[in-house]
């Protein structure tokens, strides 16, 4: 883009505007859901009513404190990326510059999931479903845009970058769990537990494969994190609903947690090439003499030899 600047702090701007929305939109809605509840029992999420329904029919769905947890990280993380991308040191960040697209798409879907979610109908069930699968490619861009996993880079970027892994790593746990919301509301998934017990842990387990399988693929071990936080929320939720769910969520929970033990202080899989203003600092800094040839440096070895 011509004025890189420009388009940066424009941004953080509208992404800064994009959480607000989305945050002031959830707690209006969360305040609408209370005054509609008639009864003195307390509602296990605190969302709009139809919502409600199906997550009380929906065994993949973690407790409500992940969702907290996750995404008070990832905002706040977010936000400290953004604003480090912005500064005018940042100007000829190469990673910064191919990432401003898919900033400003994900965080228009995030507005877009913002407005939907708090909204208490059918079709708002279905709608902030599909934009978060949206919204999945768009995080798997923008991490591979900032070549997270790929180039090894100066701190703060490779701190600040971490956000950017836990974002794409809980949308990627968020469109698994929220396709079972899209079916019940559609009415293509009736309840039914006989059935429903067996398929959610399998579901689980194959989320817990791909996860693994898809974190080597990125060489990113903190894609896996959220993945903890969503298993630890299921275990909490079913653990004495339905205790077989429970137990797979917490089972997987610990695998994750023994791998990441392993992967997270390494915060790769494998090496990583250097950043391109690393390569170019290096040559910059070079002596000015070249290195004889390694096919003349042999030759004069060998013509020593014969004499």
């Amino acid at each position: 883009m011509k004025n890189s600047s420009f388009w940066r702090i424009a941004t953080a701007v509208f992404a800064v505007g994009s959480i607000i929305y989305t945050t002031t939109s959830s707690r209006r809605s969360r305040q609408q859901n209370r005054e509609q509840i008639q009864d003195e029992s307390a509602p296990e999420y605190d969302v709009p009513v139809e919502y409600q329904k199906v997550f009380d029919n929906n065994l993949i769905i973690p407790s409500g404190w992940s969702f907290a947890v996750v995404w008070s990280t990832v905002y706040s993380g977010l936000g400290a990326l953004l604003v480090h991308q912005a500064l005018r040191s940042q100007s000829n960040n190469p990673r910064y510059e191919k990432a401003i697209p898919w900033w400003l798409a994900s965080w228009t879907l995030n507005a877009v999931f913002g407005r939907f979610f708090s909204q208490n109908d059918a079709r708002s069930v279905v709608i902030s479903d599909l934009t978060t699968k949206l919204n999945l490619p768009v995080a798997l861009g923008l991490h591979q845009s900032l070549e997270i996993g790929q180039t090894d880079v100066p701190a703060p970027e490779t701190y600040l970058r971490i956000p950017v892994s836990l974002y794409a790593g809980w949308l990627t746990a968020a469109t698994v769990v929220g396709t079972p919301d899209t079916l019940l509301t559609l009415g293509v998934w009736e309840r039914n537990d006989e059935r429903d017990v067996p398929l959610a842990t399998g579901i689980l387990g194959a989320t817990a494969a791909a996860g693994y399988v898809i974190a080597r693929r990125l060489n990113d071990p903190w894609y896996m994190v959220p993945f903890v936080a969503g298993f630890g929320g299921i275990a909490t939720r079913q653990w004495t609903k339905h205790p077989v769910v429970g137990w797979t969520a917490a089972g997987l929970a610990a695998a994750y947690v023994g791998l990441l033990a392993y992967w997270l202080p390494k915060g790769k899989f494998q090496d990583m090439k250097p950043a391109v203003e690393d390569i170019e600092a290096e040559l910059l800094t070079a002596p000015t003499e070249t290195k004889e040839p390694r096919q003349a440096a042999i030759a004069r070895e060998r013509t020593v030899e014969i004499d």
